[in-house]
């Protein structure tokens, strides 16, 4: 679902810029697909969140989210890219990926983390949103530097790709039969203790 919305959004970005070269339609289509990559990630993410409290915070947290959103853009002066929101989506994103992983360290584990295909979708966008935080706060201020433009194509586009290249590792992991039998660590730390010594 996030692909495919995404992936349309995508088209009518390309279009509205290369095409219609029209930079005002161009910008309040950026700014809607900075809302519905918002809403769909953290619906997603809430899935995989255990924290009742933390889950519905998450859940509820797109609401905020889009009245920045508009208000961010009445008061912009010209037209031009969402640079704020983008930081608070991503700020706020990974914080909650971060929740997430402190979970998955108290928990119990059945297999290793890595297995799973969130592990590799998680990782995706904390590289995403911690390798474009800075980029995105000093472009608020010096995107109009040439200089810098060419610096930020080279950055977002290596962090963009490298991105999707884990995100298509997330997408091909076949996940495995759930395993009922829960297993708690060992005073060793050996994860596979319960496996070893129910084979021997």
């Amino acid at each position: 679902m996030y692909l495919l919305v995404i992936t349309i959004l995508i088209i009518v970005v390309i279009i509205t810029r290369y095409v219609y070269n029209s930079l005002n339609d161009y910008y309040i289509v950026t700014r809607v697909y900075n809302i519905l990559e918002y809403t769909l990630l953290s619906y997603f993410f809430s899935l995989y969140i255990s924290n009742k409290i933390v889950k519905k915070v998450l859940r509820f947290s797109p609401i905020p989210f889009i009245i920045f959103c508009v208000y961010d853009f009445i008061q912009a002066k010209e037209s031009t890219l969402a640079f704020l929101p983008l930081i608070f989506e991503y700020l706020v994103l990974l914080i909650f990926i971060i929740y997430f992983f402190f979970e998955v360290m108290q928990a119990t584990v059945v297999e290793p983390i890595y297995y799973k295909s969130i592990f590799w979708i998680s990782v995706a966008f904390i590289i995403n949103f911690s390798g474009n935080f800075f980029l995105f706060l000093y472009s608020n201020i010096s995107f109009n530097d040439e200089i810098f433009r060419t610096h930020f194509t080279i950055i977002y586009s290596s962090v963009t790709i490298l991105k999707n290249i884990l995100l298509c590792i997330g997408v091909s992991r076949k996940e495995s039969e759930k395993i009922e039998n829960s297993m708690e660590l060992g005073p060793d730390f050996d994860s596979f203790q319960y496996f070893n010594n129910h084979s021997k």
